[in-house]
């Protein structure tokens, strides 16, 4: 059986992976696009590294930011492990609904040509977004504003096949590719995720956040794919301290508004709880009826 433990940021969702796979002694499977990096530590909310030394863990740790990586080589990363555990439990779990989905449903990526390097590069991020809102405002919608990476491919994609990504993307991307996958959601009221996000960026910062962004940016330069990270990218704006963590806690917030989106748009039979509790009574019943 697959356990996948959805939600938006802060929301306890390793804590609930953690239980599930004690009761079922199952593997954890990552599917959050920054915990895969080594280096990336502080601003990421991994789980401890004893349990990520258990060897229960998959996925975790195992890129370097000086490497490329991305959905489609997690989706044949996490496809290898899950034909390993056929018959076996295993939990996902993460941030990244992109990366469930490549992993899980029939996802097909398209073989790009490499996008040149001007391609819109006089068009700033929110002049991408208008743009692709009239090309495509469902996937639009998704990605947001921030995200000039994806903007950019969503409209190059548009550019070198005549069909908006969305259009392609329907084909075939609802059918999943395992049985008996079961889809846990925490959808915590918002005032409490508020501020359980305003507590953990609180704690990032007095663990050494800033001390980790400055390492990075001295042994990997400032354009490293960690440094675009929520909780990374804000100390590269002339802000003070203060203002700093504030535009962490208000970009995360932000950030997981978007998530919920995505999550309750791409996978329609998620059983959402509001807290950890009840979802754990859930399982425990699936237990029970096994």
């Amino acid at each position: 059986m697959i356990f996948c433990v959805l939600g938006p940021t802060a929301s306890g969702k390793s804590d609930l992976a953690e239980e599930i796979s004690n009761i079922f002694n199952a593997k954890v499977i990552n599917f959050d696009a920054f915990q895969v990096y080594k280096e990336i530590n502080k601003g990421t909310a991994k789980p401890s590294k004893e349990l990520l030394d258990s060897g229960r863990y998959f996925l975790y740790d195992f890129v370097s930011i000086s490497d490329t990586y991305d959905v489609s080589k997690y989706q044949i990363d996490a496809r290898k492990i899950l034909g390993e555990s056929k018959n076996k439990n295993v939990v996902m779990v993460g941030g990244t609904g992109l990366y469930l989905k490549a992993a899980l449903f029939d996802y097909k990526f398209l073989e790009e040509e490499q996008m040149p390097d001007n391609f819109c590069s006089d068009l700033s991020n929110d002049d991408l977004y208008e743009k692709l809102c009239l090309i495509d405002p469902k996937d639009a919608n998704l990605i947001g504003n921030n995200n000039r990476k994806r903007l950019l491919r969503a409209l190059y994609i548009y550019e070198t096949h005549h069909k908006t990504k969305t259009e392609i993307n329907n084909n075939g991307k609802n059918t999943l590719l395992f049985n008996d996958v079961v889809f846990i959601g925490l959808d915590l009221e918002r005032a409490e995720l508020y501020e359980r996000i305003d507590i953990r960026t609180e704690k990032m910062i007095e663990n050494g956040l800033e001390n980790e962004v400055n390492d990075i940016l001295e042994t990997n330069g400032p354009s490293s794919r960690a440094l675009q990270a929520i909780g990374y990218k804000e100390f590269f704006l002339g802000l003070n301290k203060d203002e700093t963590v504030e535009l962490i806690k208000k970009n995360t917030k932000n950030y997981a508004k978007r998530q919920m989106t995505f999550f309750k748009h791409q996978f329609k039979d998620v059983k959402w709880f509001k807290n950890i509790d009840d979802a754990l009574q859930y399982i425990m019943d699936i237990k029970n009826d096994i």
